[in-house]
Order: structure tokens, then C-alpha cells, then sequence
């Protein structure tokens, strides 16, 4: 049976060790996605968040066109009537 300090240092190695490979795969992950976007491609994430920030700016753009036609009218018959 090991001590609590044994299995507290095992457990802090355990975890300095995850955050070491996390850092190794968050750094090969960007050395990939930099190759791809020198060679103009995007990754399918990056091409799902373009999509829906496309989507959502559509929404907007609508909402700004029916909120301008609705003020023009309101204001025509303030003016004109």
C-alpha cells in the first residue's frame, strides 16, 4: 500500500504528464493548420464556423433590410399624411 504522499506525487506526475502531451497536440495541431492555410485550405472546423458566421450575418442583414422598409414607412406617414 503506498502513502499519501506516493500517490499525491503519482497523481501530480500523471498529471504534468497530460498537460506535456496536451501541449504537444495543441502544437502539432497548429503546425497542420497552418500548413493548410498556406496552401489555401481550411480545416472542416474552421469551414463549420465560416458557415454559420455566414448564416448569422444573413440574418442580420435581413433584419436590418425589413427594419429600414418598416421605418420608411412609418416615417412616410408621418411626413406625407
Amino acid at each position: 500500500m503506498a502513502s499519501r504522499q506516493e500517490l499525491k506525487k503519482k497523481k501530480e506526475q500523471e498529471e504534468k504528464q497530460a498537460r506535456k502531451e496536451q501541449r504537444a497536440r495543441k502544437a502539432q495541431n497548429r503546425k497542420y493548420e497552418r500548413q493548410l492555410a498556406k496552401k489555401g485550405r481550411t480545416s472542416k472546423q474552421r469551414l463549420d464556423e465560416m458557415e454559420k458566421y455566414r448564416r448569422v450575418e444573413k440574418q442580420l442583414t435581413l433584419a436590418i433590410v425589413i427594419v429600414s422598409l418598416l421605418l420608411l414607412i412609418v416615417l412616410s406617414f408621418v411626413f406625407f399624411i
